[in-house]
């Protein structure tokens, strides 16, 4: 004997059944979703546009030679424009100067001072930590200010 329930359908064919109760878009119901979408028609080889913009953009692909002429699909010039989209300002150049920093040997001293001090547990990972932002030490000076406080790597090497 069979343990468990019997199924006597499948999860497809109970799906399947629910589908064909379902309205499918025909008769009056379904009008308006078989309407076209697009309210513009290329008069040339008859593609469907939602806008204005798009339909230029396919004439200069698909039909080089014919000009294009917004007024042919009812639409003014000064309609087309529409509000320039406000400017930013510009940034201003940064100025800062790369910082220099001292040599690895020195910031591994550094470091290793810093989280003897600090971080006992992390100790072993300064040789990570050397790697990972060589050449890179003002990021790291910024994640262990974040983390420690105010921090000059240039300041601890001396």
């Amino acid at each position: 004997m069979a343990k468990g329930k019997v199924r006597k359908h499948t999860a497809k064919e109970i799906q399947k059944k629910i589908d064909s109760h379902r309205s499918k878009g025909g008769g009056k119901k379904g009008a308006a979703a078989r309407k076209p979408k697009c309210k513009l028609v290329c008069k040339v080889c008859m593609l469907q546009s939602p806008s204005i913009t798009t339909l230029a953009i396919h004439y200069s692909n698909k039909h080089p030679r014919v000009p294009f002429n917004p007024a042919d699909y009812g639409v003014v010039e000064e309609e087309k424009q529409t509000k320039p989209a406000p400017k930013k300002p510009a940034a201003a150049p940064k100025e800062e100067k790369q910082k220099s920093y001292p040599p690895n040997d020195k910031i591994k001293v550094a470091l290793t001072k810093l989280y003897t001090e600090k971080a006992p547990e992390k100790l072993g990972n300064i040789d990570k930590i050397m790697t990972k932002y060589d050449g890179k030490w003002d990021k790291l000076e910024e994640g262990l200010s974040k983390k420690f406080g105010a921090i000059d790597l240039n300041a601890m090497c001396k």
